[in-house]
């Protein structure tokens, strides 16, 4: 089901106090688990050259030193909101000598 950015940002911080969440990025002392979510691009809906409505999409990052079994909160929220997103990709990195893995989304917005 298509979620309003405001809906998808209210889904997000019910997570909170257990796993923070942040816009764009993390500050240092971030405790892991923690979510980041970002702009990522906008489509528009036009009829008769005029902009009928706004859908843009969100990058949802999980940040975790754990496993895939951390993204169980976030899975259990979005399905309990019918939001609509895509499968998780596991990207790991480096961070301050640790190692850390990035579960990737996109969730489309519908704003009208």
């Amino acid at each position: 089901m298509p979620v309003s950015f405001q809906q998808l940002r209210t889904i997000l911080k019910s997570l909170e106090p257990d796993m923070k969440v942040y816009r764009d990025e993390a500050p240092t002392t971030a405790k892991y688990p923690y979510i980041v979510y970002e702009f990522v691009n906008e489509q528009q809906k036009r009829a008769s050259n005029q902009v009928l409505y706004d859908s843009p999409l969100y990058q949802i990052a999980l940040v975790t030193n754990g496993i895939e079994s951390d993204l169980k909160p976030l899975k259990d929220v979005f399905n309990n909101h019918g939001v609509s997103y895509e499968q998780f990709d596991g990207v790991p990195y480096d961070e301050n000598d640790t190692t850390v893995t990035q579960f990737i989304t996109y969730v489309r917005c519908l704003n009208g």
